[in-house]
């Protein structure tokens, strides 16, 4: 971990345990291992493996900490890679997590990550937001989704899992949400959603912001 990724979780008010910290280590070692056979992740973002994705995943956790109870559960939709499931499952141990893919083989890396990890506050699971199968009988307090593609499509699937006052965020750059996107407004419309909170913050390195917005079905 660099001396910019210490100081932005500082500025974040995130203080992670040494415990959390081996957590992240044993996670970004097994990725770097398995990326070589799996493309996991660019091999151009290796080097920056913490800035760009581990800290950007840990961006989510003073809203899911201020917003949700210890022993809440958290889907991380279409985890891929585990991001940003397994950096928060690492930091924020109060937390249950569940990763969510449809890919067989990324559903194996995960597997073995978690267990590497020692994450015993995270569970895989083979299959898409929405469908049957193990473990698709729970709500969830919080759902995130990270790198799934269209916002439109992805949005009221995920608005469907949550448990009463449930929230569900969703990672973007500053110039989608600067943007007007009516197929987002009507997904939201439809799904009886609304946005509840936009968090901006800016990784080490970086002249733009990202964005984490968070949403809410209407009462």
């Amino acid at each position: 971990m660099t001396d910019a990724v210490t100081n932005t979780l500082e500025t974040w008010g995130l203080k992670l345990t040494e415990e959390n910290l081996r957590k992240l280590e044993v996670f970004s070692a097994v990725l770097k291992e398995k990326n070589a056979v799996q493309n996991l992740v660019s091999e151009k973002d290796l080097p920056q493996l913490w800035e760009r994705h581990i800290l950007d995943s840990l961006a989510a956790a003073g809203v899911l900490r201020r917003r949700l109870k210890p022993g809440a559960l958290i889907a991380d939709a279409g985890s891929g890679a585990g991001f940003p499931g397994l950096p928060l499952a690492a930091a924020l141990e109060e937390f249950n997590f569940q990763l969510l893919d449809s890919r067989v083989r990324r559903c194996d890396f995960l597997g073995e990550a978690v267990a590497a990890m020692g994450a015993g506050n995270a569970a895989v699971f083979n299959r898409r937001v929405g469908e049957g199968g193990p473990g698709s009988e729970a709500r969830y307090a919080a759902v995130m989704e990270r790198a799934m593609g269209q916002l439109e499509n992805i949005l009221p699937q995920c608005l469907n899992i949550l448990s009463k006052g449930g929230i569900f965020l969703a990672w973007q750059s500053a110039l989608q949400v600067s943007q007007k996107r009516p197929a987002v407004e009507a997904a939201l419309m439809k799904a009886r959603g609304e946005i509840s909170e936009t968090i901006s913050y800016r990784l080490p390195g970086e002249a733009e912001d990202r964005c984490i917005i968070v949403f809410k079905k209407k009462q």
